[in-house]
């Protein structure tokens, strides 16, 4: 063993030193402070000013500093190197301040859903936005006997019982402007009823034609391309929000602010905070539109755009025709619908009337061969009073197909409608296993097209000819089709009553009643999503970030000022809840005559908080494509060519990438501690919002009850969603208000604001059925707040200086030595500068002469400090302490 190790070179008895160049231990250091006292009797120093604002030497980093020394100072053992003074430059560095050493991007995934409400609030229905398909009323009847549990003369047939109506999708409709039947529109006492709504949950879906069809020679109406058209299917909407957050320090305030300017579409492109998207879309000749300057309208066309808008990045090609290809948006949506879509239009009757006429369908002998419809016809008769137009010929009626085509000049530059669905056919359609999307041998385009359960086209669902529960109902022709324990027999073969509901849908509409072809009125743009949301800042809890308003919330028209009449501009936030009730007892009062739930009601009775929303299933897509989950997803559905590809294969590869765009952020891990770490790193839990609130989606998913009386059973949302606020105000809120309560003289409702909530009032009509009883409170929204205080520097709470100026004398946190010069922790700063680092003392071991500095401005995870959060205009004082020796004191003659 060398004896010599760690001693200067040529010593024998010196004391040994260790790899820093510093003493072993406290004697030894006592020895080498003696021995240099006992020489030298003070110290000469030294200062260096090293500034990277003025330096000579220039760097391609700010955290780099070099400095040249045009006269060297020659170091001697014993010289003392200490910083005693350091200023760095962090632009924008202040109390509550959150720091990013570089560009985070979070990607956020979703679906788009609606609340079971038309959108009618103003009570001429002007405003009618919605029409539900198939309606919870029925479509058409000429008289009622009891108008409670006897409905004559419908095409389906409605309930045994009525009360399994409770919470319908009409509108707030005068009956006697609709012209339903003789009854309700003679009865002017009946004429402005309310009818209700359900407040339920229907999830955005898109027409869809592929360039592979079904043969012709299926058994199925709708697969006869010749009669029918191009065979249209159906799909989901997805949506995905990029939140970028550029490297530097940023108050919490106005990274709040930043990051909602994202979510609602005002900020400018490239986060151009000095813009704004409608702006960029207009004046920017390099904006969405291209050549702004030239087209402009409409101003909302493409508004929230994403930048792979089919996401032929991910999924390939689907095989799409051509203006049917995926256009993946942001949080706001534009619907896209046709010139034909009137509310009277989406009626059983009216759908199809023009194809009985000619000859297309024919019930009387494909589904009804024995019998008749409930309303004893065997064909289509129109609505009573329908308005065609010109000589009033059936075949100037519009068709399924002209209710599915879309005017170019006002859609989003796609032919897909759109339109809203029960969350139950979602359900059903993709997760039921062995069945629909699911088929066994759909991949290898191994099913049989008339299996009752292969994917239906969206025909067959207006058509009614779809159960959810025993498949596609076939033809009275293939009467052999129907499996055992089927309900339907060989006389009528249609979705009846409640069952025809698990497949409601919500259909954007322009108006009420159809004005004929020659006077459409002018299209709407409609939307779907949230315009609203929102990131704030201690608004709700103190010190924390809030996420609020993926909801676009329900707003309550402003009254004029009699106070009975509404304005139809503006309104209120708040939340409509319905209450209906039924006429047990013409003669009874409010207290015998209320509605129960029960479990044979065809639907449940939400409150409606919102017009439309958004259902966040991932809200850090990014996090996942490391993992095993996503690639395999991913790789399965890119050997899917769409160009190739049969049409059985592109439909299992709708329901990949179903599973991929809405499976929760939690569930493509294989274990939670894996997907907390992934979590750990993202935005979202920078702000303080842990994985158990917005990262474990599966455990936070809200559970409900869809529409219909078919499948009855919980089903839960998407994604997590956010809702109008409630506290226990609201009873005493709505004390006094409902249909039929007593009002004052100018119509406003009498409130006593006693611990009682709302009742009807008084007796009610006789054979009334079913009506809604609104009641609307003024709301707030109700915050998503981060269980967690936000990470303001991530654990970079310090900086770390180093310098070849000393020796390597610590190590960091990979154990590698590094030249430590001094430790800056950020408890000290103003005016965008950190200042006073913790002097250090360096003594040197050994001579050298010093021509150049180098500082190194680190992270405590040893990364260079980046540019974007510090600035060129860093300071280091440092002092050299040489001894002076008696021998160089100046000698004095007496």
């Amino acid at each position: 063993m060398n004896k010599n190790r760690g001693r200067p070179k040529g010593a024998k008895n010196k004391p040994k030193l260790n790899v820093g160049g510093m003493p072993n231990d406290l004697q030894t250091q006592k020895i080498f402070t003696n021995s240099l006292e006992a020489k030298n009797i003070g110290v000469d120093k030294v200062i260096l000013n090293v500034n990277g604002g003025n330096s000579e030497l220039v760097t391609n980093k700010n955290a780099i500093l070099k400095y040249s020394l045009k006269e060297p100072i020659k170091l001697e053992v014993g010289d003392v190197i200490t910083c005693i003074d350091s200023f760095v430059e962090e632009q924008g560095l202040s109390e509550n301040t959150i720091s990013f050493e570089e560009d985070i991007e979070s990607e956020m995934r979703f679906t788009y859903y609606k609340q079971g409400d038309l959108g009618d609030e103003l009570i001429n229905l002007e405003d009618v936005g919605f029409c539900a398909y198939p309606k919870f009323f029925p479509d058409s009847f000429t008289t009622t006997e009891n108008g409670r549990n006897d409905l004559k003369d419908n095409y389906l047939n409605p309930p045994n019982d009525y009360e399994s109506l409770v919470g319908d999708l009409n509108p707030n409709m005068d009956y006697d402007g609709i012209m339903y039947g003789n009854t309700l529109a003679t009865d002017k006492s009946n004429s402005s009823i309310l009818s209700g709504a359900n407040g339920n949950y229907y999830y955005l879906m898109e027409t869809i034609a592929y360039n592979k069809q079904l043969s012709n020679t299926s058994s199925r109406e709708f697969t006869d391309t010749v009669k029918f058209g191009t065979q249209l299917f159906m799909r989901p909407c997805y949506g995905s929000k990029k939140i970028k957050v550029k490297a530097g320090n940023y108050s919490v305030d106005s990274l709040a602010n930043i990051i909602s300017s994202q979510l609602n579409g005002s900020l400018g492109a490239n986060n151009n905070e000095l813009s704004d998207a409608l702006l960029d879309k207009l004046y920017n000749p390099n904006g969405v539109n291209k050549n702004s300057m030239i087209s402009t309208y409409p101003y909302f066309k493409n508004i929230d755009n994403v930048d792979d808008k089919d996401q032929s990045d991910i999924i390939g090609n689907c095989g799409e025709k051509t203006g049917f290809e995926r256009k993946v948006d942001g949080f706001i949506k534009q619907i896209n619908l046709s010139d034909f879509s009137y509310y009277e239009m989406w009626a059983f009757q009216n759908l199809f009337a023009n194809y009985n006429n000619s000859g297309d369908i024919n019930p009387s002998t494909d589904r009804l061969p024995h019998g008749k419809f409930p309303n004893q016809e065997s064909k289509f008769n129109l609505t009573p009073n329908f308005t065609i137009g010109g000589n009033g010929d059936l075949d100037l009626a519009p068709t399924p197909q002209n209710l599915t085509t879309t005017n170019d000049k006002y859609s989003n530059g796609k032919s897909n409608i759109h339109f809203y669905i029960n969350k139950k056919v979602i359900d059903t359609f993709f997760n039921t296993e062995d069945k629909w999307y699911n088929l066994p041998n759909l991949k290898t385009n191994g099913e049989s097209e008339d299996d009752l359960f292969f994917p239906p086209n969206f025909y067959e669902i207006l058509y009614n000819v779809v159960d959810l529960e025993h498949g596609y109902i076939p033809k009275t022709t293939n009467t052999g089709a129907l499996p055992s324990g089927s309900p339907y027999i060989s006389n009528f073969r249609f979705v009846p009553g409640s069952t025809s509901l698990s497949t409601q849908c919500m259909f954007p509409v322009k108006g009420l009643k159809y004005p004929s072809l020659d006077n459409l009125e002018p299209q709407r743009n409609v939307f779907a999503g949230s315009s609203v949301a929102q990131l704030t800042f201690g608004d709700s809890i103190s010190n924390r970030f809030a996420l609020s308003n993926f909801h676009e919330f329900y707003k309550l028209p402003n009254l004029n000022a009699d106070g009975s009449t509404t304005t139809g501009y503006g309104g209120q936030q708040s939340t409509k809840f319905n209450n209906p009730y039924y006429n047990d007892d013409a003669d009874g009062n409010a207290s015998s005559n209320n509605a129960f739930a029960q479990n044979s009601n065809a639907s449940p009775i939400y409150p409606i908080d919102s017009s439309s929303g958004i259902a966040i299933n991932n809200f850090d897509f990014n996090l996942v494509k490391n993992t095993k989950v996503y690639k395999d997803l991913v790789t399965e559905i890119q050997s899917i060519d769409g160009n190739t590809a049969e049409l059985q294969q592109v439909l299992y590869k709708e329901k990949l990438v179903f599973e991929l765009f809405t499976k929760p952020f939690d569930q493509f891990f294989t274990s939670t501690t894996e997907a907390q770490q992934q979590w750990s790193k993202s935005l979202w839990s920078r702000l303080g919002f842990s994985y158990n609130q917005i990262g474990n989606i599966s455990n936070n998913l809200e559970t409900f009850i869809a529409t219909g009386g078919q499948l009855r059973k919980e089903t839960k949302q998407l994604g997590i969603i956010t809702h109008n606020s409630f506290d226990f105000s609201k009873i005493v809120s709505s004390d006094g208000l409902g249909v039929g309560n007593p009002t004052t003289k100018n119509g406003t409702p009498m409130q006593n604001y006693r611990l009682q909530s709302y009742f009807t009032g008084q007796k009610l009509p006789s054979n009334l059925g079913i009506a809604g009883n609104y009641i609307h409170l003024m709301s707030d929204s109700k915050p998503i707040n981060a269980e967690n205080l936000p990470s303001l520097n991530n654990g970079k709470s310090y900086l770390l200086i180093e310098s070849d100026i000393v020796k390597p004398n610590f190590k960091d946190n990979k154990a590698n030595f590094g030249n430590l010069l001094a430790i800056m922790s950020k408890e000290n700063a103003t005016n965008d500068t950190i200042f006073n680092a913790n002097p250090i003392d360096f003594t040197v071991t050994e001579p050298r002469l010093l021509t150049d500095i180098t500082i190194y401005i680190k992270n405590p995870d040893g990364t260079l400090a980046s540019d974007n959060v510090v600035g060129k205009n860093n300071g280091f004082i440092i002092q050299i302490a040489k001894a002076i020796p008696p021998s160089k004191l100046a000698t004095v003659e007496i």
